[in-house]
């Protein structure tokens, strides 16, 4: 009896929730989840948050190019939504919504029916065709993972292709790859081929010059909303590359085997790739909701429908003009229109709850400016009102990025940026070239791991021969300021002279030490915290370098010893206890923090289960500090079937 009317308290409890439902996980669905769980984090018995999406993750819309490329891995351009909202109160729902009725405010999908209160539509765009005829039958869009990797498919079948066909003509059709549209993503895309293609045919015995490579433009000039400096070398670069850029190139027709300029000349390929604008998509146009243009939907102020108060449209999908001007579908305003709903939906519930809130403020775009990468060595940039190119532009874009992951999921995600896009690139088409992309294998390191572990066990085991630990006056470590050594002194039993007399045989160890004097940084240390417990700081080290030598000789633990030997390394160098192999022993700790004890040593188990164990706890999905994905416990996974079936 108690437990049905527990289970009937509870199913009050939830009607009484005011629920917010976001259709969309693009960037400006996840934006607008992330500040509804910072706003309500603290009213979860009131208040439920729900993403609907199609798909299990988050996609980097605007780096689709590089794996279209085959620059990078399509992991490195998801993030699944357990990494992004595990320990969050986010709900996420995978699911199509097929129809959405306003009035009774209720969403459809194929696994189940979600009613709101509060509706975020982040539902995005897709490529638009202008109704040329043979688009849509005939060209490739890049607007999804899915469509970025039909295209690198499709580019190394054409080269494969291309080896096997005996006629010349039909053998540059294979050959010759089409980018319609000069605009962020057809630059960024013919970038990325120029760079790939070349490697391609090396690999299939081809010569490079054979390829031709377009870019089809319908306007007098590339890149509209950069100034003319850096539009000017992208074009230079670009042309550099091989590529030619066709202006005021209209496409009127598209067939099987090519397309159609206005003015009659005919391009014969197999391969183009449209990417000349953007709409907003099919399922957003349908809705029954006052439309903009180009399938977008019309917002006020405060991206709210005109026709409900609770519904707002965000990102591709919404239509507003400011300053006489539609809202351009780009990231930055796709985060700032889901900030201005979030704030009307947090001052709408906060205001029915009773809780105090600040009104909502209309719309006002705040754009920094723009980045465009040609391939993965050069970029132009226009933010701020300084323009960049090369090096200096790429490595912006790659900051801007990094940010942007570090606050979708934390400095894990910002370091898994930085592995994909530089640390791990093949064949010099990252910033820093292939630089770190060659590595060394790990049975190598394995005899560096064991003579390291062997010196610091002679280390720790001379320190014992020495009187580290039978020395209870802890004379080995501390020696201070003379009014700290006469405290000592009269604590301990011990004069000056001796204290002194402990620090030259200490410098035994490492003589002739790197530095004459102890840095100031030492001594405060020493005054402030050796002097409380010498002799403790004293077994300390003498175990530190003990266990130090164990782990790596077992590889057991191999990176929290790795920085404990850095630690004492360095300690050792700034208190001049140290000569110069020291730094033979600092650069190997180093070199041990990247996995060394899972070639042949213990870590190769260890570790994995303990990243299991970790990866289910609630302080690393709060903290994002969970290595790879997040796993869950079986209560935590029945809590959550439990949620998605009610």
């Amino acid at each position: 009896m108690g437990t049905i009317l527990e289970i009937e308290t509870q199913r009050d409890r939830k009607m009484e929730k005011k629920r917010i439902v976001i259709l969309g996980g693009g960037y400006a669905g996840v934006h607008a989840a992330k500040n509804l769980h910072k706003a309500f984090k603290k009213m979860q018995e009131q208040v439920e948050i729900t993403l609907i999406d199609r798909n299990r993750n988050h996609i980097l819309m605007t780096e689709l190019h590089e794996v279209a490329g085959n620059r990078v891995k399509q992991n490195s351009v998801k993030i699944s939504f357990d990494r992004i909202f595990s320990g969050k109160m986010v709900h996420v729902v995978q699911d199509e919504i097929r129809d959405i009725d306003f009035t009774k405010q209720m969403l459809t999908g194929d696994r189940g029916s979600y009613p709101y209160d509060q509706l975020i539509l982040g539902t995005g765009g897709e490529t638009a065709d202008f109704k040329v005829p043979g688009v849509k039958e005939h060209a490739f869009y890049l607007w999804s993972l899915e469509n970025a990797l039909s295209i690198r498919y499709h580019i190394e079948t054409m080269v494969k292709e291309a080896t096997r066909e005996a006629d010349l003509e039909k053998r540059k059709q294979l050959l010759t790859f089409v980018v319609a549209g000069g605009g962020f993503t057809g630059v960024e895309l013919v970038g990325e081929l120029a760079e790939w293609l070349p490697h391609l045919c090396e690999k299939n015995k081809l010569d490079s010059s054979d390829v031709r490579i377009i870019n089809c433009e319908a306007l007098g000039q590339i890149l509209n909303m950069l100034p003319e400096g850096p539009r000017q070398k992208a074009e230079r670069y670009m042309r550099k590359q091989g590529i030619e850029i066709m202006l005021n190139s209209l496409i009127t027709n598209v067939t099987e085997d090519g397309f159609t300029i206005r003015g009659g000349e005919v391009i014969k390929t197999k391969t183009l790739i449209w990417t000349c604008g953007v709409r907003g998509t099919e399922f957003g146009e349908k809705l029954s909701i006052t439309d903009g243009k180009m399938g977008r939907k019309l917002v006020n102020e405060f991206m709210q429908s005109p026709d409900h108060e609770n519904v707002y449209v965000v990102g591709d999908g919404m239509y507003f003009q400011e300053n006489n001007r539609p809202v351009p579908q780009i990231v930055e305003a796709a985060e700032q229109s889901a900030k201005t709903a979030t704030d009307g939906v947090i001052y709408t519930i906060k205001s029915a709850l009773g809780k105090k809130a600040d009104p909502p403020k209309p719309f006002k775009s705040n754009f920094h400016g723009y980045m465009v990468s040609i391939g993965g060595r050069y970029a132009v940039s226009h933010t701020g009102g300084i323009s960049l190119s090369g090096f200096f532009a790429q490595a912006m874009k790659h900051m801007v990025n990094m940010y942007y992951q570090s606050g979708v999921c934390g400095v894990n995600g910002a370091w898994t940026y930085l592995k994909h896009e530089i640390l791990e690139i093949k064949h010099k088409r990252s910033l820093i070239g292939g630089m770190a992309s060659y590595r060394v294998p790990s049975y190598w390191t394995t005899f560096l791991r064991m003579f390291i572990g062997v010196m610091w066990l002679i280390e720790g085991f001379g320190k014992i021969t020495e009187g580290w630990l039978s020395d209870t006056t802890g004379s080995k470590v501390y020696w201070g300021a003379a009014d700290a050594v006469g405290a000592a002194s009269e604590a301990w039993g011990e004069t000056a002279e001796v204290a002194a007399t402990a620090v030259t045989e200490a410098v035994k160890q490492f003589a002739p030490p790197v530095l004459d004097q102890p840095l100031a940084l030492y001594t405060w240390i020493n005054d402030v915290f050796v002097s409380q417990a010498p002799y403790l700081f004293q077994i300390m080290i003498v175990l530190a370098e003990v266990g130090i030598g164990l782990c790596f000789l077992g590889g057991l633990f191999t990176f929290p010893a790795a920085v404990v030997s850095l630690g004492l390394s360095v300690m050792f160098l700034i208190g001049a206890l140290a000569g110069k192999e020291i730094f033979w022993y600092m650069a190997v700790s180093i070199m041990m923090l990247g996995g060394a004890g899972r070639a042949f040593g213990l870590d190769y188990w260890v570790m994995p289960y303990l990243k299991k164990l970790w990866n289910k706890t609630p302080l690393a999905k709060k903290t994002y500090l969970y290595m790879g994905e997040p796993e869950f416990t079986k209560k935590q996974m029945k809590r959550k079937l439990a949620k998605n079936q009610d």
